[in-house]
Parts: C-alpha cells; sequence; structure tokens
C-alpha cells in the first residue's frame, strides 16, 4: 500500500502558492523522508512555475505531479499582512474534496502549502488503522486558545475540525463515506451554512469537513475521526515570521489582537506551524531556501 504527503497550489495575481508549496514541501522532505511530495496544480500555474526562477527548487520539493485543473467558481478570501495591511485574492478550494481521486497514493497526508512541518510528529499516522485523521484544536503560537470563531462553528454550533491537514486511507470505507458527505455539503454549502449558522461569505473547507464529520458521527460527538494528538499551532495573519536563524528555528512577531501597537517576539524550534501570513513566507523565501541548503 503506497503513503504519501500532497499539496494543492493554485496560483492567483496576488499569491505565489506554488513557491509556498516548495518551502512545505521541502520541510515535509527533510522531516519524513520516506514519504514522496505530490504537488496538484493546474497547467497554467505549473507552465508559468517551469519558467520562472525556482524550477531549480521543483525536484528538491516534489516526487509527483497531478495536473487537476481548479473550479471557476469565485471565492474571495481577505489576506491581512499584520494588524494594518490587507489585500483580497482568488482562493481556489473548491476541489479540495477531490484529493481522494487526485491523490497518487493509498494512504495520504494532505497538507497546505501554509502549513510548515518541522518535525515527524504526524508520521505516525501513516501506520496506523486510522481510516481518517484531523487537527480537533488548535493554539496560538504563545499557546493561547484560538479565538471562539476557531473553536466552533458558531456560537451554539458544532465543534470546528481543521482541513490544514488531513489524513486518509482510500482502502476504508468509511473513507469514501466521508468524502461524499464533504461533496455533499460543498454541493449545497448555501444550505447548510443556513442550517449550521456559520458566518462569512467565502467557502471553507474547515466548515465542510466539520459538518461532515459530524454527519458521519451520526449529528453526534462521535470518534470517527481520529486526532493528530496535539492541537494545530496556529499563527495570526496579523503575526511576522521576523528571522530564519536556521532552518528548525525561526522568530516570530506576535500581535497582541487587543492592543494592536504592541508585539512580542516568540522563537519557534522543531514544531510544526500554520504560518497564516502567506507575504512573510514570500519575504523569508530566500533565507529558507538558505537555510535548508546549508
Amino acid at each position: 500500500m503506497t503513503s504519501g504527503i500532497a499539496f494543492f497550489a493554485y496560483n492567483t495575481e496576488q499569491i505565489d502558492y506554488v513557491q509556498l508549496a516548495i518551502i512545505a514541501g521541502r520541510y515535509a522532505k527533510r522531516h519524513m523522508p520516506d514519504q514522496p511530495v505530490c504537488l496538484i496544480t493546474d497547467s497554467g500555474t505549473w507552465e508559468w512555475f517551469n519558467r520562472g526562477k525556482y524550477a531549480k527548487y521543483a525536484d528538491m520539493a516534489f516526487d509527483d505531479v497531478v495536473i487537476a485543473e481548479a473550479d471557476n467558481t469565485v471565492n474571495k478570501r481577505t489576506h491581512w499582512d499584520s494588524p494594518y495591511t490587507n489585500f483580497s485574492s482568488d482562493f481556489k478550494n473548491g476541489n479540495k474534496h477531490r484529493i481522494i481521486k487526485y491523490s497518487p497514493y493509498d494512504r495520504t497526508l494532505l497538507l497546505d502549502v501554509d502549513y510548515i512541518v518541522m518535525n515527524n510528529s504526524l508520521e505516525w499516522v501513516f501506520e496506523s488503522d486510522n481510516a481518517l485523521a484531523m487537527f480537533h484544536t488548535a493554539e496560538t503560537i504563545k499557546r493561547d486558545p484560538v479565538v471562539s470563531s476557531q473553536q466552533y462553528l458558531s456560537n451554539q454550533g458544532v465543534p470546528m475540525l481543521w482541513s490544514t491537514a488531513l489524513y486518509f486511507n482510500r482502502e476504508h470505507k468509511l473513507t469514501n463515506l466521508f468524502f461524499d458527505l464533504w461533496s455533499h455539503v460543498a454541493d449545497e454549502y448555501d444550505f447548510y451554512k443556513f442550517l449550521y449558522s456559520f458566518p462569512g461569505s467565502m467557502y471553507r473547507t474547515d466548515y465542510c469537513v466539520s459538518i461532515a464529520t459530524h454527519m458521519l458521527n451520526g449529528m453526534g460527538h462521535g470518534g470517527l475521526i481520529a486526532d493528530f494528538g496535539m492541537p494545530m499551532i496556529n499563527m495570526s495573519q496579523h503575526d511576522d515570521v521576523t528571522k530564519i536563524n536556521s532552518a528548525d528555528e525561526w522568530v516570530y512577531t506576535v500581535n497582541n489582537r487587543q492592543e494592536t501597537w504592541e508585539d512580542t517576539l516568540a522563537l519557534i524550534k522543531r514544531e510544526n506551524v500554520h504560518v497564516m501570513n502567506k507575504r512573510s513566507l514570500d519575504r523569508q523565501f530566500d533565507n529558507i531556501m538558505e537555510a535548508l541548503d546549508a
């Protein structure tokens, strides 16, 4: 039975997602070297990448490339780069539930390109009997609980699971049922938005997997979806990657959401982090590559 790690990367006018996937892919291969890495992207993004200056990194980051065109559904997301700067960008995540079809591996760990793996703490799942696994909880870089809107779909809603990291065994019947439910929720997103009272107009896969899990558990809090066994460390978009001390030691600037003028430095060493401020990764790309090459 084959296993591996997969990333989606569809470039937009504002964000070079393949550049982010190079960072994430190289870290995945560094800390889980036995697992091949697959990039899933569209033909336009891949052609552009191969003409660019980062093409030399392809073999260092990816073992397989799957071309799958993104959905054309309009899905805008507001990104922040510090508390004072934001921009709007297309968010091409409408086909994420099709990973069960796209992945070349029977056992797949699907990671977002802004999830940076600095240890092998997730690799155990490939040897487990679990059909599916996700993060059930998250915390900030300072190890505080995330805000309530990142814990539940609404004030009286079901717990939120994170599609940032998703493991599945394609040979398990439960897996196929889960992805069928995810596809159904995606198709009827407006109805489920009304039913579960979650906010916003942007299509979010976190909401879809949370609802699919709730349905799979018989509309209750069951244990069919395994937890990775630790909270996901979630960097706010108001935070910044300040310095790359070494490949596995980064310094972050952590913003105080109540007093936005106040920042705190935090050193993270050998811990996986969801780096939600994508512009911070872009700024540090050359420094990260240099550290990985050292």
